[in-house]
């Protein structure tokens, strides 16, 4: 019996060298999906072994990462409305529970939901290309004004007092400014061709929009029917192991998609304005880059800021201007971090500073501006993960003590 095992072990190893000596010489013509097949076939009868189950999971979410980055182009549009029939899902929620009927409630949410969205961007479109046009024009004058700057901070003695070479440490900054605005010369150079080869793009815009609200409208109708089978495979045995971090996972990212939009809308909504009343110039694009930095904390803000603080200097009263400015920045963060965040995003997506910034630059390295985009409810579900870990262990020292 021994013997016999022992031969049919070697001969599963001589078949397995085979095979992947055959999979080396017709290695240019095997496609990730003719690979996942082959993997899916090969381990299907032995998924009772549980590291080869988690191997398969593994096999299965390489394989969405892979399917996503290909299909990406085609699935925008679908994705898109998914994300809009998961926002408007308690909106619809709510006008089932008055029993109006799916389609019927589907119809409205589309027609107003999406149909607002859609009238909101088509109005104030024409105002940001007119105000984007314009901030450009403040472009050339960016260098004499860091110039008259870099030399007024460095008209200070403290670097005299510390036998700074002050004259080539400003060149050496000046040149450096002067490559980066050489570099956006560039780009605005190539704006033409780059224009006339996004066309393609641009039609795939199109096509997205037009097929926006009849996506959105058949996801609302039919999201129950997503959510029910999505049960219905967590209720499987390969995945009860993860059956309960959902609710975790969906509750987080609840709070930080639908609280962040709409604290984002409000804070746009208040810096337009008040930058408008304040005499601002391109208050509404400065509005929208002040209220949409909410979604790189700390970071964002400093940007426009910036950009802000670059913009008032270039005007007719800088002075009265940065008074006011200041101070609606500062009543405006201060209504965000003590009311509008804690109130309207909730208290699961809240980190602590230094995981916060560990966590932004982390996934930015990783996946570029997609990873900073996720990195906080992604980080949030993680800490959530530990926490329940810990007390549970906790629990369990204190039911059983030694």
């Amino acid at each position: 019996m021994h013997q016999s095992a022992s031969n049919r072990n070697l001969l599963v190893a001589v078949i397995t060298a085979g095979a992947l000596f055959l999979g080396f010489e017709v290695r240019d013509a095997l496609s990730p999906l003719l690979v996942y097949l082959i993997l899916v076939f090969l381990i299907q009868p032995l998924r009772d072994n549980q590291f080869v189950e988690r191997l398969f999971w593994g096999l299965n979410i390489l394989f969405g990462i892979w399917l996503f980055s290909e299909l990406s182009g085609l699935l925008t549009p679908f994705i898109i409305a998914l994300v809009l029939a998961f926002l408007f899902e308690p909106l619809m929620n709510g006008l089932l529970s008055l029993k109006m009927p799916r389609l019927l409630s589907a119809f409205l949410i589309t027609v107003f939901g999406v149909g607002g969205i859609v009238l909101m961007v088509a109005l104030l479109s024409p105002e940001i290309g007119r105000q984007m046009t314009a901030f450009g024009s403040i472009v050339p004058l960016i260098p004499d004004y860091l110039q008259a700057f870099i030399n007024w901070i460095f008209s200070f003695e403290i670097f005299t007092w510390f036998s700074i070479d002050v004259a080539a440490v400003k060149q050496h900054i000046i040149q450096s400014i002067n490559e980066q605005l050489d570099n956006i010369g560039m780009l605005a150079s190539n704006f033409t061709q780059t224009l006339w080869k996004s066309i393609p793009k641009v039609i795939t815009t199109i096509t997205t929009i037009i097929l926006l609200p009849f996506l959105t409208f058949w996801f609302l109708n039919d999201f129950n029917r997503f959510s029910d089978a999505m049960a219905r495979m967590l209720d499987k045995k390969p995945a009860l192991s993860i059956r309960r971090y959902v609710p975790m996972a969906k509750d987080i990212l609840n709070q930080y998609i639908r609280g962040q939009l709409i604290v984002m809308i409000i804070e746009i909504t208040l810096y337009s304005t008040f930058f408008s009343i304040i005499g601002i110039n391109y208050s509404l694009l400065l509005g929208i880059l002040s209220g949409a930095a909410l979604w790189l904390p700390y970071i964002g803000i400093s940007t426009a800021i910036a950009l802000t603080s670059l913009v008032i200097s270039l005007g007719s009263n800088p002075m009265e201007q940065f008074v006011w400015a200041g101070l609606t920045y500062l009543s405006i963060q201060a209504l965000e971090i003590l009311f509008m965040v804690p109130k309207i995003v909730g208290g699961k997506v809240q980190l602590n500073p230094i995981i916060l910034f560990l966590s932004i630059f982390t996934f930015g390295y990783f996946f570029g501006i997609g990873g900073i985009l996720i990195s906080i409810p992604v980080s949030a579900f993680i800490i959530a993960l530990v926490r329940e870990k810990l007390y549970q262990e906790k629990s369990e020292r204190l039911d059983n003590p030694v």
